[in-house]
C-alpha cells in the first residue's frame, strides 16, 4: 500500500513543527550584565616623549681645495636623548667616469664627538676642515670634474648598534651628505 500525498505532507509538516519546538525551546545562557552603578575603568597607555636627532652639513669651498665642514646636531623631537652616541664627520673619495666611492675605497673619518645627553631643542656643532690634496680647482656647476669628495655627518650608537623604539625617533635624519666635484691634478 501506498501511503498518500496527504499523509506524507502531514508527517512532514509535524517533523517540521518538532524541530521547530525544539529550537524555540534551546537552551541559551546570556552574557552577564554589568553592575550599575560600577565605575568605568579606562587604561591609558604609557606615553614616552620621543627624541629625533637631525643632522645638519654645511661646506665651506676655500681656495686651494680647503673644505670649512659645519656639521650640527639637534634635538627635534619631544623627549630628551640619553644614549652614548657619537657625531662624526666621514670623507669618501670618487674618481671619474663611474664616481664609484665603494670602488675607490678611499673613506676617512675626520671628527668624531661623543655624546650622551641632549635635552628637547637643544644642538652642539661637529665643525673641521679638510685641504683635499692634489687639488687642481673647483669644478664650475655646469662641470662634473674628474673627482668628487663626498662629507657625511652621522650620528650613531657608540656601540655601532642600531637605535632601539623609543630611544630616536626617526634614525632616518641623523645623516646629512654633501658633495664636492673638483680637479685632481693626478687623474
Amino acid at each position: 500500500m501506498k501511503p498518500s500525498k496527504s499523509l506524507t505532507m502531514l508527517l512532514l509538516c509535524g517533523f517540521i513543527l518538532l524541530m521547530a519546538h525544539k529550537a524555540a525551546y534551546a537552551n541559551v545562557t546570556p552574557e552577564p550584565l554589568a553592575k550599575k552603578n560600577s565605575p568605568t575603568v579606562y587604561h591609558i597607555p604609557d606615553l614616552k616623549l620621543c627624541p629625533n636627532l637631525k643632522a645638519n652639513l654645511t661646506l665651506s669651498k676655500g681656495a686651494n681645495g680647503m673644505v670649512t665642514i659645519f656639521g650640527t646636531v639637534t634635538n627635534v623631537g619631544q623627549g630628551s636623548f640619553n644614549v652614548a652616541s657619537v657625531a662624526e664627520v666621514i670623507m669618501n673619495l670618487a674618481f671619474a667616469p663611474q664616481y664609484s666611492y665603494a670602488k675607490t675605497g678611499v673613506s676617512d673619518i675626520l671628527v668624531t664627538k661623543p655624546f650622551t645627553a641632549l635635552k628637547v631643542g637643544a644642538s652642539f656643532t661637529v665643525n673641521t676642515s679638510y685641504q683635499i690634496p692634489d687639488f687642481g680647482g673647483w669644478a664650475p656647476e655646469s662641470v662634473q670634474g674628474n673627482a668628487r669628495r663626498l662629507f657625511t655627518l652621522r650620528v650613531i650608537k657608540q656601540d655601532g648598534s642600531i637605535y632601539n623604539s623609543g630611544e630616536e625617533c626617526d634614525p632616518g635624519n641623523n645623516v646629512a651628505s654633501k658633495e664636492l666635484a673638483y680637479r685632481d691634478l693626478k687623474k
